[in-house]
């Protein structure tokens, strides 16, 4: 289906004051019930949280919170900049012309695509121009990534936000899920590695791997949580390496065994 595309040549900038305060209060209840624990910055004055707000008080909401309200009002839809402008200089007339509505994606956080971004579910990319609101119940992704990073991977719930703690990024060898892989010619895609193949494959057990890096290491090794070797999980693997090195490797574990005999 088609998103239509909303400016002043078909879209009306008014929207009643009551309208204007039921949106205001389903935006507090969305952030507080999913967006702040991901580090969404809020778009209104902090006061205006708290208190029965009525329609005098609507010259007083900060510009971004307008904005949201109008794309919200609108929401999946394409909404020029200027309709969105035009609608925020009519409650507060000193505001600028131009209202810089992709901030509250970018630097807010809220779910709003901006120029040249792939609308979820959709082959249409947003024109220039235009901004388009997805959700008020999710985060845009770079919050939920920032947060976790913030966090560390301790805070991830889910495989899929323990890859916004790795930037998307084996672990291992550092490729970005979705390039190309020089070394298969294949685009990189992220598998669960086990850190210690010996204990279950939990959530605080895994780390991102490309496909090549997991089956080449399979079990033999057992990483940290910064993708390095920390030990040999399988001895099988020494018998891969050639006599010298077997030889080399004989020798150290005597004299280990040595070592703990005497101790």
């Amino acid at each position: 289906m088609k998103i239509i595309k909303r400016d002043k040549t078909n879209t009306s900038s008014e929207i009643s004051a009551k309208e204007i305060i039921e949106i205001h209060y389903k935006l507090i209840n969305a952030y507080n019930t999913y967006l702040r624990p991901c580090g969404v910055k809020p778009l209104w004055n902090e006061l205006m949280q708290d208190i029965q707000i009525t329609e005098a008080d609507i010259k007083n909401m900060n510009d971004k919170e307008l904005q949201m309200i109008f794309l919200y009002k609108y929401q999946k839809s394409f909404v020029h900049k200027d309709l969105v402008s035009e609608f925020v200089r009519k409650h507060k007339p000193n505001a600028g012309l131009d209202q810089q509505v992709r901030h509250i994606g970018t630097q807010c956080y809220w779910y709003v695509l901006n120029k040249g971004a792939k609308v979820p579910d959709s082959d249409e990319i947003v024109p220039s121009g235009y901004n388009y609101l997805v959700s008020i119940e999710m985060p845009n992704p770079k919050a939920v990534k920032m947060a976790l990073k913030r966090a560390s991977r301790s805070a991830a719930r889910t495989f899929q936000e323990l890859k916004y703690v790795y930037d998307n990024r084996c672990a291992t060898c550092g490729l970005e899920e979705g390039k190309l892989d020089w070394r298969t010619g294949k685009k990189v895609k992220l598998q669960q590695g086990h850190m210690d193949p010996r204990k279950n494959l939990t959530l605080d057990n895994t780390i991102p791997q490309c496909e090549y890096c997991n089956q080449t290491y399979l079990d033999y090794f057992r990483f940290d949580e910064n993708g390095r070797v920390v030990a040999v999980n399988n001895p099988e693997i020494l018998l891969k390496s050639p006599r010298d090195i077997q030889d080399e490797m004989i020798t150290v574990l005597l004299k280990e065994r040595q070592k703990r005999n005497k101790a």
